[in-house]
């Protein structure tokens, strides 16, 4: 194996080099991992699902007008997060946020609906 400072061939079990004394990064699967990090740690993953949710309930509360398409959309997404919380390891929060914006967006909208048929719609208006 080679220094990854100094580029001289040093033996493969070496903890220094022996040229210029440098700590040697041991090699695994032809990458190399700095001694002292574990690397039997899994890859951080994103909870894709719990962002989705979290936008679109934010979105959902202007644009829940068009029949409360978004906030349910934004409820969806929020519970797949909130089922794939135990892959992610990230922005985990989000999914619960989103659930909360969704159903608060969906309470509001289904009774600004309600009140609208209720008052006969666009037949008061005219």
């Amino acid at each position: 194996m080679f220094c990854t400072n100094c580029g001289k061939e040093i033996d493969n079990n070496a903890v220094i080099c022996v040229h210029c004394g440098v700590p040697v990064q041991k090699q695994v699967n032809s990458r190399y991992i700095p001694q002292g990090v574990n690397q039997n740690t899994p890859p951080k993953t994103v909870n894709a699902f719990g962002i989705a949710g979290f936008v679109i309930g934010l979105l959902s509360l202007w644009f829940g007008l068009f029949f409360c398409i978004p906030a349910l959309l934004g409820l969806v997404f929020s519970i797949i997060g909130m089922a794939n919380m135990k892959k992610c390891n990230s922005v985990n929060g989000l999914a619960i946020a989103g659930l909360v914006l969704s159903i608060f967006a969906t309470l509001i909208w289904a009774t600004v609906w309600i009140a609208f048929a209720v008052t006969g719609g666009w037949a008061g208006v005219y």
